[in-house]
């Protein structure tokens, strides 16, 4: 039967259950000093529930030496983790240096588990979380998704065309689309996905630069009737930004690079305060050994705004391994250096259209999670 004894750490919640799980714990102490609500333990148990059972018993410590010493005495063996880097961790190592206890602490740059005595690897083979275990750890929870991804081979062959015919100059293929959008919502539906336009529909439809580069999302018959290649095409039209988002997830979801990948996710952060809820979309969220992206995907203009919408969601839901990153299919260093720059400043990672433009945007997005990802030098523009 293993114990573990750690610190509550309130600034990075990554260390209150990794060291825990991946030594498969069936029940875990946690001493503080500080008020803490309850809310925030809740949290911890959510996620250890979930793998085992595992149990968590949380001490407010008024005695640091005799409430310790107690936990100590009547739990021998007990695993100790140090891993937090607070005061409260050295005088759990100061307490237990000279006992027999073993002694370990996370390495999170390392992503693994080693002695506090030797600063060897106990185990590389770190417990995995879930996208939804980083997220309820800070209070956060999946309620819904706004777009679903598209599943059926031809949609799926369709919407890669789509967004890479279209790469050179995406905001006009994001016009047509609200185009066509405007054009359907106003004209008869006849039946068997046929929709019946005008004479003037078909002419604004076929003279515009984006449909020769677009013939995978519709038809058109001799007889002025459009008919969209699938439904699943039908349905996206309605929001544009839904293509960039299929597109991204299909080409990730598809390298098999990454642990797991979710899509349009609504998140309620609403904690114990609030009896309504406190929403926010996040458009894409990728996780790989534990570090987790947060995405914001823009199909043109992005702006200080955007910036500081996906930092803050990284701030609020993310630990010390998240990241934020910025999706978008313009040349931002060069159109909007300014906008580049921060990013770069603020430590949010930039995919743009030279990205795409790539071959394999899922390497982009492998080599931030492992360290290799290069910014763009805006100073040779």
């Amino acid at each position: 039967m293993t114990r573990l004894l750690t610190v509550y750490d309130d600034v990075d919640p990554l260390n209150n259950v990794i060291s825990a799980l991946t030594m498969k714990a069936e029940k875990v102490f946690y001493v503080y000093h500080h008020d803490v609500s309850e809310y925030c333990f809740d949290n911890i148990r959510k996620v250890l529930e979930k793998y085992n059972g595992v149990r968590a018993e949380f001490i407010k410590l008024t005695d640091d030496d005799m409430q310790i010493s107690e936990v100590l005495d009547k739990n021998r063996g007990i695993i100790i983790d140090v891993g937090g880097a607070r005061y409260l961790s050295l005088l759990l190592f100061e307490m237990t240096r000279n006992r027999n206890n073993q002694i370990i602490y996370y390495d999170d740059e390392e992503n693994c588990i080693k002695d506090y005595r030797t600063h060897t690897v106990i185990t590389k083979d770190v417990f995995k979380l879930q996208i939804e275990d980083v997220l309820n750890l800070r209070g956060g929870e999946i309620r819904e998704y706004m777009h679903r991804s598209a599943t059926d081979r031809e949609t799926k062959k369709a919407l890669i065309a789509l967004v890479e015919n279209n790469m050179d100059n995406y905001a006009s293929f994001v016009r047509y689309v609200n185009k066509v959008n405007s054009i359907i919502s106003n004209r008869d539906y006849i039946g068997s996905g046929w929709y019946q336009l005008k004479k003037s529909d078909v002419n604004d439809l076929t003279s515009d630069d984006a449909y020769n580069r677009s013939r995978e999302m519709f038809e058109i018959d001799r007889n002025d009737r459009l008919k969209f290649k699938t439904k699943k095409l039908k349905e996206m039209i309605s929001v544009a930004g839904a293509f960039l988002e299929n597109y991204l997830y299909l080409k990730l979801d598809e390298s098999g690079l990454f642990d797991d990948i979710k899509m349009s996710a609504v998140i309620d952060f609403s904690d114990d305060k609030y009896a309504y809820p406190v929403r926010c979309e996040i458009d894409c969220l990728i996780i790989k050994d534990n570090r987790l992206l947060f995405v914001s995907c823009k199909s043109s203009k992005a702006d200080t705004t955007t910036l500081n919408e996906i930092y803050v969601h990284n701030h609020r839901f993310g630990n010390a391994l998240s990241l934020p990153v910025l999706c978008i299919c313009e040349e931002l260093d060069r159109k909007y250096p300014s906008t580049y720059a921060k990013g770069e400043e603020l430590g949010i990672f930039i995919v743009d259209r030279s990205s795409f433009l790539g071959g394999n945007i899922s390497k982009v997005f492998a080599s931030i999670l492992d360290g290799t990802y290069v910014y763009d030098d805006v100073t040779k523009i």
